[in-house]
């Protein structure tokens, strides 16, 4: 884990971008080079995948960094290994949730909880950002269907996708409107948790990182905007 600044001289608004930790999904996708369609890979577990107890080591070691940036706000993706990672580095207080910063929807991880969901296990963040409906990746024809959890997860078992499916011109406005409400806030100097490929996209089109640059779990990215 290691941190890179980049200094854009025309910025005003400081942001550093921090990858979640380990997660349990990455365990199996990345670390027992699991795919899609194992068995072990769609199991219920994985609904919103939490960190592992590797991710919560992670976050421990990045803890004091997160804390010497003196964010003035937490910006997290809904997802709990985002939220997490930002309470156990960042905090609870002054903590603003936006499915703009989401995960790519492709994966059982990316199916998230309801707002409603959140807000029980996480009293003291704001979601109020998000959608009362589902606010992950479900196709504009399934909406109607697809409600909750239960049913994204037993839609995508029973279909043998294994994935969402999000499309790349839905991703890419969600990219847009991120990168939107980030110049709304009125804060000078945001952190943000969020995930590899939303990441790797946001910053390669706004500030010219490798777009297949590596972004590891724990990783902090710091640029002005």
């Amino acid at each position: 884990m290691y941190m890179s600044i980049v200094e854009m001289p025309s910025g005003n608004k400081t942001v550093h971008f921090v990858r979640h930790c380990q997660s349990t999904w990455n365990v199996g996708h990345r670390v027992l080079n699991l795919t899609h369609s194992d068995k072990e890979m769609q199991s219920e577990a994985l609904l919103d995948a939490p960190l592992s107890a590797f991710g919560e080591e992670q976050a421990a070691e990045i803890q004091q960094k997160i804390k010497d940036l003196n964010a003035e706000v937490a910006i997290t993706s809904p997802y709990k290994r985002a939220i997490e990672t930002c309470i156990r580095t960042y905090g609870e207080q002054n903590v603003v949730s936006t499915h703009w910063c989401g995960e790519i929807g492709e994966s059982i991880c990316d199916i998230g909880n309801t707002r409603d969901s959140l807000q029980k296990m996480y009293p003291k963040i704001d979601f109020s950002n998000l959608p009362q409906s589902v606010w992950w990746y479900v196709d504009e024809k399934l909406k109607d269907q697809l409600t909750d959890p239960r049913k994204c997860y037993e839609w995508v078992l029973n279909n043998g996708t294994f994935k969402l499916g999000e499309t790349e011109d839905h991703f890419q406005r969600r990219v847009e409107r991120f990168y939107e409400f980030l110049q709304n806030r009125s804060e000078s100097n945001v952190v943000v948790f969020s995930h590899s490929v939303f990441l790797r996209n946001f910053l390669f089109r706004y500030f010219g990182r490798p777009l297949l640059e590596k972004f590891p779990n724990g990783e902090i990215a710091t640029y002005t905007l």
